[in-house]
């Protein structure tokens, strides 16, 4: 009997060659939405070297600024994920990427720490939903047997922003000065730009579901939909009767939990290393290819642990083996002494977070019955966004008071191995279920 769930027509290897011809479709376009995303959170990082001392900010300040974004990220991203799940992704990932691009051009008008923290909170209201919104998305477009290599696909965007940001970033700080404006100044505007380009060509592009998509034909439209209303292998699907029982229900509460200890991780992995590697007084050029090449390595461990997952379809030993390496990683950079050591510190926790992120969302994606999981998984997301908000403050924090990363980046090592252990309890818990 087939597990895909297709017609008895189709064979594996069409049905294989049909989600391949979707992935081709929109998977270029959602990479380069969240890139320009993750550069437009992340540059953040680069503007600091010059704009921390223009708006007189201290790391403490810093850190607040940074965890604004999160937290009113998470305050709208419940919202956000049922918008989309009424009026389609179309209209509710390019509003995203219009309002965020120009949200980013206005990051230039920050004259001190109030306009600094408003701004990048109005960044993370315009920007909120964006990756809960794509996961939920991808879970309308790609079966089960598929899931974490695109998923993987689409997080590509993380790596390749950070790679983008460092040799991106560097360049536009040498625009110090042209016409009046400060580097930081200028890379905020130049690296909004792209996404208000983007959302305006998504209006036309996307499609929200196989059944719209014309560029299927009706047998491709059939088979791809019979597949994805086929269950998971072995998996009993968690659907609580209503959209405010899947909000409390405690394997949704458990994944939102591993989603905030996991963006602890992922904020920590590059918010603060430009900072680390102006310590040795590096140029501007040199601290944006050293910058990149942590993520270049995530870059390649998210693919080849995506796809062993899939092959494996053991998603929560490799989620929790990866949250294992990604708090050695940190360890190794909290107690790092030389340039290479800090380096290889945080290109083991970038393998360790960026594959995390792959592989833990085919959990609730799969796992989730449909008729909530567009609530549920934006809930997990909003939790998600708890640890971006807090943890950027308390490294801010603890660098202010000690003047050192060395406690700071203990305590992330620390809370990546707590996020290893909940992903056992929350592999028990659904098991339970079965």
């Amino acid at each position: 009997m087939s597990t895909t769930g297709a017609p008895p027509a189709v064979e594996a290897a069409d049905l294989d060659r049909i989600v391949s011809k979707a992935g081709r479709r929109l998977m270029w376009f959602l990479v380069a939405l969240y890139l320009v995303a993750i550069l437009d959170r992340s540059n953040i990082s680069f503007a600091a070297l010059t704009m921390n001392s223009d708006l007189g900010l201290s790391p403490k300040a810093y850190g607040i600024g940074v965890g604004a974004m999160f937290f009113t990220y998470a305050l709208f991203e419940v919202p956000s994920n049922l918008l989309l799940a009424r009026i389609g992704a179309r209209a509710t990932l390019t509003r995203i990427a219009i309002l965020w691009g120009i949200v980013t051009m206005l990051m230039a008008c920050a004259v001190g720490p109030l306009s600094f923290w408003g701004l990048r909170a109005l960044l993370g209201a315009a920007e909120s939903g964006l990756f809960p919104g794509v996961m939920l998305f991808l879970s309308f477009w790609f079966p089960y047997a598929w899931r974490a290599r695109y998923n993987a696909v689409f997080n590509l965007a993380v790596p390749i922003a950070y790679i983008v940001s460092g040799v991106v970033s560097g360049a536009l700080l040498t625009l110090n000065g042209a016409w009046g404006l400060a580097g930081w100044q200028w890379l905020f505007i130049l690296e909004g730009l792209p996404a208000v380009a983007l959302g305006v060509i998504g209006a036309f592009y996307l499609t929200n579901r196989p059944s719209e998509a014309q560029w299927l034909t009706p047998v491709e439209r059939q088979s791809l939909q019979a597949a994805l209303d086929a269950n998971p292998p072995s998996a009993k699907v968690v659907a609580p009767t209503s959209m405010l029982r899947a909000l409390v229900n405690p394997v949704v509460l458990t994944m939102g939990l591993c989603n905030t200890l996991l963006f602890c991780g992922l904020t920590s992995a590059q918010i603060w290393l430009p900072q680390m590697l102006k310590t040795y007084h590096a140029s501007y050029m040199t601290i944006g290819l050293l910058a990149a090449i942590p993520p270049l390595a995530g870059l390649l461990g998210m693919l080849a642990l995506g796809r062993l997952s899939d092959r494996s379809q053991h998603r929560f030993l490799h989620a929790s083996l990866a949250f294992v390496l990604s708090a050695c990683g940190f360890a190794l950079v909290a107690m790092s002494n030389s340039l290479a050591t800090m380096l290889t510190g945080f290109t083991l926790a970038s393998v360790g977070v960026l594959a995390t992120q792959a592989i833990f969302w085919t959990i609730p994606q799969s796992f989730l019955h449909r008729s909530t999981s567009a609530g549920a998984i934006g809930a997990i997301g909003m939790m998600g966004s708890i640890g971006g908000t807090v943890m950027p403050m308390i490294v801010g924090e603890l660098r202010a008071q000690t003047h050192s990363f060395t406690a700071g980046f203990t305590v992330v090592a620390i809370v990546c191995l707590v996020g290893s252990a909940l992903i056992g309890v929350l592999r028990s818990m659904m098991t339970s279920q079965r």
